[in-house]
């Protein structure tokens, strides 16, 4: 059927230009028989001042539309014209596919029926805004397809004026890929990637909405927090992988102990909190934490091995609508700590002896900032005393705070877990590492000749694991001009334990380099003697509990003698702490321990009571009235402290 030309109405406007449309169209029989239609149009659009050019189609037909600013030609997006009624006037072919529609299924039909519920509001406001200020205005919503499903589609329109009426000009893009990858990295942000549960920031942003719930009615917001005890044991030695499994496992067991409405996060390695609502007696938080703790008692199974890893919970609880989220997790998590301090596997509950203790730490912090700040910090070094022949061969540095209120030295006990919790230690240990280094230079010359050799000083697993911590030790001594078998660094039994293995890494640098290594407070935390051969040790230090019962009991002999005659199977030193009498100091003698420090020997002072001591100023210590036994011993003797 051969064009005839046609034009419509016109002249047109369109933001303030005018023009004419000119067409070349056949005619063809509507939908519905009724009307005559344009089965197909070329439009050739000129407009003052303006390159515009368009072919579009009516009434059923097919319309490919160029217009500046909104519609492309030759673009491959759905182009639409809608009247001032929102009915679709014209209705391009390209762009429908992803929707299922033909252009006829949508000539005469009002946008809105294609319009998802929930955004008719926002289609409304968006067209009336194009009708108002002429501008393009891009509107992202959902569209009804064919099948009843709705794809989100980005709609960019805006408004002409032609024949007199107002028209909307649309070009209309498929983004549900798009908006698929959007919301899915909304929901990254929102959700930890391992377990899919809220992450702390969604947890935070509930607590606060429910706290702001107490002001309607009598209930209460409860909060627990809790964590698996020694998980980093398994994540370092089994892997990650195995670690992993284990919090999964973890957290589909939290969600079949809770209620559909509380939420549960995981804040972080293995730490999970939960958000309970309407709350009616305190208990209800308590025996929930109860049943999340007897959750984690179960074996996790992965693969062909089971594990044992419990959980410890804190409980905070409150009516107050004024009280922040981050306050009242806080609280949670010094219950859940003092859970930790009871033993594990347990559930505490936040109280008043807690917040006058956490009231404590944060006037401890303060002391420690203001100590660092104003140079109060001091070291006292206590005396190790060969037990063979009663001489100073080498001393523990022990870092003090001057307190000027008191006119005393406070003791690292007071202040040491406060320093470690904010960070404060990592400080302090540096200084200390400075402090003891420059003094051990100082008495290299006037110690010559004498029994005394090196220095012991105690370090954390967040300094073996710091990257330059191990070399600043070695580069320290070599500033120094001393040899690295000068000091000694000593970690306790659950650091050594716990620790990662950057952390083991630093601890093995620095023994390679000659630096002796110790195990502080042996007996205290994990008990195990195979643990003597797993790391890299020159010696070990038998806790005071051990020591404090020789006298007393055969338990406590049998106990040191084990220790003593393994570690010296090993090549290892052995030294007693806590030695405050003479029989102690004997029956070491005669179980056959290098070394002793106490009270009995010495407190710990400055270092010009060191040099007093070393160099014969101050009283010697009295060799053991009780001889020495050997026991058999590696060749491996330079090693001992």
């Amino acid at each position: 059927m051969p064009l005839s030309p046609y034009t419509l109405p016109g002249p047109f406007r369109r933001a303030g230009r005018h023009g004419r449309i000119t067409t070349r169209a056949a005619r063809l029989a509507d939908a519905d028989d009724t009307t005559a239609a344009l089965l197909r149009t070329s439009v050739a659009l000129s407009l003052t001042g303006s390159d515009m050019a368009a072919t579009t189609t009516a009434g059923g037909t097919t319309v490919d539309a160029a217009l500046p600013g909104v519609v492309v030609d030759g673009s491959p997006d759905l182009q639409t014209v809608t009247g001032v009624d929102g009915v679709y006037r014209l209705v391009s072919s390209a762009g429908l596919e992803p929707f299922g529609w033909t252009a006829p299924e949508l000539l005469g039909r009002p946008l809105i029926s294609f319009t998802h519920p929930d955004d008719c509001r926002l289609i409304e406001e968006a067209h009336g805004e194009a009708w108002r200020d002429g501008e393009t205005i891009t509107t992202t919503y959902r569209f009804r397809c064919a099948d009843g499903s709705y794809r989100w589609i980005e709609s960019r329109s805006r408004s002409i004026e032609a024949g007199g009426e107002r028209l909307v000009v649309s070009a209309v893009r498929d983004v549900a890929e798009r908006r698929q990858s959007e919301l899915d990295l909304r929901r990254q942000a929102a959700s930890d990637p391992l377990t899919g549960l809220a992450n702390r920031t969604v947890f935070l942003d509930r607590l606060r909405h429910a706290l702001l719930r107490l002001d309607r009615g009598d209930s209460l917001v409860a909060v627990l927090y809790l964590d698996l005890d020694r998980f980093k044991l398994i994540n370092d030695s089994l892997g990650h992988h195995i670690g992993d499994a284990v919090l999964s496992q973890m957290a589909e067991r939290l969600l079949q102990v809770l209620r559909p409405q509380d939420t549960l996060a995981r804040l972080g390695g293995d730490e999970f909190a939960v958000v309970i609502e309407d709350v009616v007696d305190p208990d209800e938080a308590v025996a929930l934490g109860a049943r999340i703790v007897e959750a984690g008692r179960a074996p996790f199974v992965v693969g062909d091995e089971q594990f044992i890893c419990t959980a410890s919970a804190g409980v905070a609880v409150t009516s107050d609508a004024g009280h922040s989220a981050e306050g009242l997790l806080q609280e949670a998590d010094l219950a859940l700590y003092r859970a930790k301090d009871r033993g594990r596997d347990r559930a505490d509950v936040f109280d008043e002896d807690l917040r006058t203790r956490a009231v404590g730490r944060l006037g401890t912090e303060r002391m420690l900032r203001r100590a660092l700040a104003e140079d109060r910090l001091r070291v006292a070094y206590q005396p190790i005393i060969e037990l063979a022949s009663g001489e100073t061969v080498a001393v523990e540095a022990l870092v003090r705070v001057w307190d000027d209120d008191a006119g005393e030295l406070i003791a690292a006990e007071a202040f040491i877990e406060v320093a470690e919790e904010t960070g404060v230690l990592a400080t302090i240990d540096e200084w200390m590492l400075g402090q003891v280094v420059e003094q051990a230079a100082a008495w290299r010359v006037p110690f010559a000749g004498t029994a005394f050799v090196d220095v012991a000083l105690n370090v954390t697993a967040r300094d073996l694991a710091n990257a330059g911590f191990a070399q600043s030790v070695i580069d320290q001594l070599a500033d120094h001009h001393l040899p690295p078998g000068v000091l000694q660094v000593e970690v306790t039994e659950r650091i050594l334990m716990e620790a990662s293995n950057s952390a083991l890494t630093g601890l093995t640098f620095l023994r390679a380099a000659g630096v002796k290594v110790g195990l502080d407070d042996f007996g205290t935390g994990y008990s195990s003697l195979s643990y003597l051969r797993m790391f890299p040790l020159d010696f070990v230090k038998i806790d005071r509990s051990f020591v404090h019962g020789l006298a007393a009991g055969a338990t406590e002999r049998a106990i040191v003698a084990s220790i003593i005659e393994l570690s010296h199977a090993l090549g290892m030193g052995v030294v007693a702490e806590g030695v405050e009498t003479r029989e102690q100091a004997d029956v070491l003698a005669e179980l056959g321990c290098d070394r002793a420090q106490g009270f009995h020997f010495a407190a710990p002072g400055p270092a010009d009571a060191v040099a007093d001591r070393v160099l014969g100023t101050a009283p010697a210590v009295e060799p053991t009235d009780r001889p020495i036994v050997a026991s058999p011993r590696p060749a491996a003797q330079a090693s001992r402290p």
